[in-house]
């Protein structure tokens, strides 16, 4: 009987051939995916005063518009640039975005403020690249 030795040599090469063509094109899948960030980083949000008093976090019902300074940081301590910060809550909301420090000036007009006693205003800060952060208690709001 004659054999065939070329269909034996044949069939190994091919799979070493397929086998480094398929190592190179995961190889330039995983090079274009490493550049994805696909695990968001942490931060955190933090009120560091009103109208420029690093002292209170309370705010007095109709006291007129509030500048509540807000500072966000990822978590190495490192500035947020361009976050947008939410301050809302009690039938008000303000808004404003991080600056290259990581921090934000919104303005809070007090007047229109919708509580009997006390009440609490949510802190919110998002990004694209990290996990959104909130705090359902970032600032008390009093009514006497």
């Amino acid at each position: 009987m004659f054999r065939d030795e070329t269909a034996a040599i044949g069939l190994p090469m091919r799979m070493v051939v397929l086998t480094i063509v398929g190592m190179a094109g995961l190889a330039a899948m995983v090079i274009f995916i490493g550049d994805v960030n696909l695990v968001p980083k942490t931060m955190h949000a933090d009120i560091i005063g009103i109208d420029n008093s690093a002292t209170s976090s309370v705010l007095q019902v109709n006291s007129g518009t509030k500048n509540v300074n807000v500072r966000v940081i990822d978590i190495d301590g490192v500035p947020v640039v361009g976050a947008t910060v939410v301050i809302y809550g009690l039938h008000n909301s303000a808004s404003g975005k991080t600056d290259s420090n990581g921090n934000a000036h919104v303005n809070i007009d007090t007047a229109s403020f919708i509580v009997s006693g006390e009440g609490y205003l949510k802190l919110s800060a998002k990004i694209s690249g990290f996990v959104d952060y909130q705090n359902d208690f970032a600032l008390k709001v009093v009514n006497n």
